[in-house]
């Protein structure tokens, strides 16, 4: 598509020489912006809170750290835990650990800007088993062994959930998986995880429950990430993070239920 856009410019350019006029655009970097990147979950501490920037449009390499932060993490029932700089724009809880059912707090202060956000710990459904399913290759799907997660769901809708997914204890970045219990409310659930192992694949399953908000921010990424980018296509938007002040990304807070099996 870009190509044909080039070729049609140039082609315009030839068929308008005699009114030509020259006009110059300047290239602006977009203002750089604060990323938050935060997980507290159930599981033992420490958890850790990585600060970057984003880079303009012209800019090349890795995006820049942000290093020196006041970056301070608490829920609500008292604990205050001021975070230690571990490496290049990444900080270290200390002290507080993870509950289901607590509301925990972020706040970072960076050259004399606040910016905070909070996330709430709902329970999360215990992860019974895996099973595979061999299924032939079809239109959207590839042949192999196809895994299903079961669990129950518990009753009364409002309930999200969020997927790391490991095989060979490898963590898949391109399986971003996420579902709400809109399907599954209250009973017991077989979920197609949408991707084929072969035999003596192992898999690793980490469910996250998810809050509202964290729902909208992974199904937006997952859905990003799905774009199949045509020519058609309207740009995606950023995801819509929970970052006060203008900033990008998500603090979150997760119980977690994980389940291991191979392919036999």
């Amino acid at each position: 598509m870009k190509k044909a856009i080039l070729y049609l410019t140039a082609m315009l350019a030839l068929a308008f020489t005699s009114c030509e006029e020259v006009i110059d655009y300047e290239l602006r970097n977009a203002d750089s912006k604060l990323v938050v990147e935060g997980l507290i979950t159930d599981l033992p501490g420490p958890y850790t809170v990585r600060l970057s920037q984003t880079k303009g449009y012209l800019s090349e390499g890795l995006a820049p750290s942000v290093n020196g932060a006041l970056v301070i993490v608490s829920d609500n029932h008292g604990t205050v835990d001021t975070l230690q700089q571990v490496g290049e724009g990444l900080y270290k809880t200390t002290k507080i650990q993870g509950t289901a059912g607590y509301t925990y707090y972020f706040k970072a202060t960076v050259n004399g800007e606040v910016y905070s956000a909070q996330s709430y710990m709902p329970a999360v459904a215990p992860l019974d088993s895996l099973t595979f399913e061999y299924q032939t290759a079809m239109e959207e799907e590839d042949e192999g062994y196809h895994p299903f997660i079961h669990f129950r769901d518990p009753q009364g809708k409002g309930n999200y959930y969020r997927w790391n997914i490991y095989v060979n204890d490898m963590l898949e970045p391109d399986e971003l998986a996420v579902l709400s219990d809109e399907l599954y409310d209250g009973n017991y659930g077989h979920a197609d995880m949408g991707f084929a192992l072969k035999k003596g694949d192992r898999l690793k399953v980490e469910m996250y429950g998810i809050d509202k908000p964290a729902y909208k921010f992974w199904l937006a990424l997952a859905n990003q990430q799905n774009s199949a980018g045509g020519p058609f296509e309207s740009t995606p938007a950023n995801a819509p993070g929970n970052i006060s002040n203008g900033a990008m990304g998500y603090f979150g807070a997760s119980a977690v239920s994980v389940v291991e099996a191979v392919v036999e």
